[in-house]
């Protein structure tokens, strides 16, 4: 809360902690994070602001790099026809794959399709940090190794067989030009599965009169061509998994993503979104919701600021975020070490920060 500015230019703030009130004044003119309409308000003590200020100081928004502006995960307005799981007596062989419905609330139905349409999907509440949803099994996902800015192999792809226990049927393309087109024609067996939601498909409101029946929207944040780092969109701490470019796991809407220049480049992002670092940054702007949960948005993740030597982050951060993509995660302090040597500020000056609002 505050109090309206007094004739100094200056308001009366405080917030509201698990520890109790933290009451401080601050300038008029502190309270917004930039100039800009509608700026989000950073409503925290000078000696915070200043190490928030250090951490904007070093870097540029996300947005404005070369990862760009975060995607919505993919959209299809109707979970119970596009969602399957694998039926348990599914051999993993041959051209059709044995399926039922993936919500257990809704009426069990068992069918076909075709083993090629089926993707992996990952939900914000299934997405832990560093990795995907553990799996086993039928259909394999293909894994590429990370490499560090030399090209040299920082992090070995997992050996393990993988499989996701939902997976979407997947009616785009998928060629050179991306996944964004809708197929032409359905494949007879995913007709016959995706038939009983005919009429509710076609009422879709991104449907009508634009696309086919059949077809998912937002489909960008599953483009394979290159590698991915998807972020869950609600968490008590922001958690982010990379996406190899031939791994055709799709991010649902509960997640956001940014396509990567490289795999390097995609794992040092994924170190800094992993970090206690850019939590408490963006804990900061983020809507908050209850129990301590904060909304990590495509536009308050597009804020947060990237190293301005990106380059020299990459070296550092590239190589910590592949090893722990591939079992071997540092422990958060030497995290908030590295992204702090990235960023060209010392922990200390982050310390502020890191501890608000308990400290």
């Amino acid at each position: 809360m505050t109090d309206l500015p007094d004739d100094r230019g200056t308001i009366a703030a405080a917030v509201h902690a698990s520890v109790g009130a933290r009451r401080w004044t601050m300038p008029v003119g502190a309270l917004p994070l930039d100039g800009s309409p509608g700026s989000p308000w950073v409503l925290v003590p000078p000696v915070v602001r200043r190490a928030f200020d250090a951490v904007c100081a070093a870097g540029a928004p996300l947005a404005e790099s070369a990862f760009g502006s975060p995607v919505l995960g993919v959209k299809c307005g109707c979970n119970d026809a596009f969602l399957v799981t694998l039926d348990v007596g599914d051999s993993a062989e041959g051209e059709l794959a044995s399926v039922r419905t993936a919500d257990r609330r809704a009426p069990t139905r068992h069918g076909v399709v075709e083993r090629r349409l089926l993707r992996p999907i990952v939900r914000g509440e299934t997405l832990r940090r560093w990795s995907l949803p553990r799996q086993s099994g039928s259909p394999q996902l293909a894994r590429s190794p990370a490499s560090d800015a030399r090209g040299q192999v920082v992090g070995a792809p997992r050996r393990t067989r993988r499989t996701v226990q939902e997976w979407m049927v997947w009616t785009h393309e998928e060629s050179d030009a991306g996944c964004a087109k809708p197929l032409d024609v359905l494949p007879a067996a995913a007709a016959r599965w995706l038939a009983p939601w005919r009429h509710r498909l076609a009422a879709r409101s991104d449907t009508r009169g634009r696309a086919p029946w059949w077809a998912l929207f937002r489909t960008d944040g599953a483009d394979t061509r290159q590698p991915r780092v998807v972020w869950s969109d609600f968490g008590r701490a922001a958690r982010a998994a990379v996406v190899g470019p031939a791994d055709r796991t799709v991010p649902l809407n509960s997640c956001y993503a940014v396509r990567a220049p490289s795999e390097i480049d995609a794992h040092a992002l994924s170190a800094i979104i992993n970090s206690t670092v850019a939590t408490a940054w963006l804990n900061i702007v983020a809507e908050p919701a209850r129990g301590g949960f904060h909304r990590y948005l495509g536009w308050t993740v597009g804020l947060l600021p990237l190293p301005k030597e990106w380059a020299r982050a990459r070296e550092v951060l590239g190589p910590v975020g592949a090893r722990a993509a591939a079992g071997d995660a540092p422990a958060d302090d030497a995290l908030t070490a590295y992204v702090a040597e990235a960023y060209g500020v010392s922990v200390d000056a982050l310390g502020p920060l890191l501890m608000w609002p308990e400290g």
